[in-house]
Order: C-alpha cells, then structure tokens, then sequence
C-alpha cells in the first residue's frame, strides 16, 4: 500500500506525529510524496473545513482512499460535528483524542504520544518556576502564566518566538529534542494550557521530565491526564491568573516514578501507531 502524508506545513506537532506514523509504518506499506500515486492518503486535520473537505474528494476523484486525524474541532470555523460528519464517514478510520463514537463510524480514539527515548529525566537544577510552549498567546495562555509567575516571584521559559519583553522570561527559539529535554529538566511546572481544543504531546514530554503539567479541566484534557497534571478551570483571563499564582506559590510538586511509568505504558508512540495502521488496512 502506497501512502501520503498530507501534512500541514506550519505544525511542528503534527510534524512529529507524521514522523512516528513513518517509523512504525508497516512492512506492506510505503511512503510515497505524490498524492497522484498513493493508495491511501492521511489527513491531518488542524481546522480548515472546507479544505480538508475538498481534499477528500480529490483523493476520491483519484480513486484511492484518505484516512483522518482531527486535532482541532472546537475552535476552529466548523465546530459543530455534523458539519464534519460525511467527511470523517468517507474515511478509511478517524484517529481523534476526541470521544467522537456518535458521528464517526470507524473511530479510532487514541491519545497521541510520547517519544520515551528522548525525554527523561536529568540531574539539573531547577532554574524555571515555569515554562510554555507554542505560537499562540491568547489560546495558549502565555501571558496568563507570565503574570502569575510574577505573582509567585519566579522566572519562566518560553519555548518559541519571543512575545514580549519582560526580565523574568527567557527564550529558546528552533530547539532541538535534547535541548527541549533540558529544559524540561529545568522547570518545575509546565503549562499545557490551550483553550477549547487541545491534547498537548508537551505535557506528556514535561512529565518524563520530572516536571509537573498544568492543563485546563475539560473533558479532553481529563479523560487522558487524570492524576497525571495540576487542572485548572477553563475561565476567563483573570480567573486563569489567579488560579496559576495559587499553583506556582505552592509547595514544588513531585513527578512520581510511577507517573512517568504510567505515561511510558499509556502513551507509547508504537503501540498507538499500530493501532491506527491497523484500521487503515481493514
């Protein structure tokens, strides 16, 4: 079986998706760049319905078959199911963290996961109180935590371009994997904050790391990090401050080995990959 990867290009998240998807790629199946000569083509889908719409009906009009990954619904410009419903139907599966049963027939509901080689811990000073990923300030918070480490007297990481000019922010911009481990290492929280969407491959790294995650408590975030991150209700601006200034002036939590065991055994890349080939060869 031939296979594309339709791949968007401004998301270093699903990019490394797309890389674990290659490496357990099984044995009857290869890669190829053309969609013009691919059996089966993977959708990842970040929002942009009507796009993701029409480059189904492409792959159908090629003859060959699309299977789905949705990472975003709530915020993007269609986030009402119905409206993806023909859409994730003409699949071959649907991968989503996203309990979506009652619409998708060949649902696959797999979390994503986490590269258990890469990211563990070190023995290295915990220099951030905090630190934040991303591209997004408003959707991921970035500020809100910004101004609760302030409130709590630390010094923060951010992961990504720089935002804004403030002493207590440091920047790390084009990191690789073992730079992004260690600074890891360094923060005793990490925000995966993102709001309406989201399952942050982050807090899953943070965690192997030995530093502790903090997500919003919804059910995409608690159905897969239950007893796993600090949550925080999803509010407004202000009541996300307080909440994070009340977190980061706590006592420095603990990442338990059993934890990061935990996260090893639920969250590993190869035994979901398979799953989701698995389906795609039915």
């Amino acid at each position: 079986m031939r296979v594309f990867f339709d791949v968007p290009f401004e998301s270093k998240g699903v990019r490394r998706v797309a890389l674990q998807l290659a490496m357990h790629l099984p044995e009857n199946m290869e890669i190829v760049t053309d969609p013009y000569s691919a059996d089966l083509s993977v959708i990842h889908v970040v929002g942009r319905h009507d796009h993701n719409i029409k480059r189904a009906q492409d792959y159908a009009n090629l003859g060959h078959k699309y299977a789905v990954i949705q990472y975003v619904l709530g915020s993007c410009r269609n986030p009402d199911p119905l409206d993806w419903i023909d859409f994730w139907n003409g699949a071959k599966t649907v991968w989503s963290y996203y309990d979506l049963h009652q619409w998708a027939l060949l649902l696959y509901h797999a979390p994503l996961g986490v590269n258990t080689e890469k990211f563990y811990k070190e023995d290295v000073e915990k220099k951030y109180l905090v630190g934040t990923m991303g591209i997004d300030p408003n959707n991921e918070c970035f500020n809100e935590v910004r101004l609760a480490c302030f409130k709590a007297g630390g010094k923060m990481i951010h992961i990504g371009k720089k935002y804004v000019e403030d002493p207590i922010v440091d920047f790390a911009e084009n990191v690789t994997d073992d730079e992004l481990r260690h600074i890891y290492n360094q923060c005793t929280w990490f925000s995966a904050l993102r709001r309406k969407d989201g399952f942050e491959i982050p807090a899953l790294e943070a965690i192997l790391c030995g530093a502790k995650p903090i997500v919003f408590d919804t059910l995409n975030y608690r159905q897969w990090y239950n007893n796993l991150a600090q949550f925080i209700p999803e509010s407004t601006v202000g009541d996300t401050v307080r909440s994070l200034a009340k977190i980061l002036s706590k006592t420095t939590p603990l990442v338990t080995d059993s934890e990061i065991e935990e996260v090893k055994e639920r969250f590993d890349w190869k035994t979901i990959v398979e799953g989701f080939w698995a389906r795609c060869q039915i």
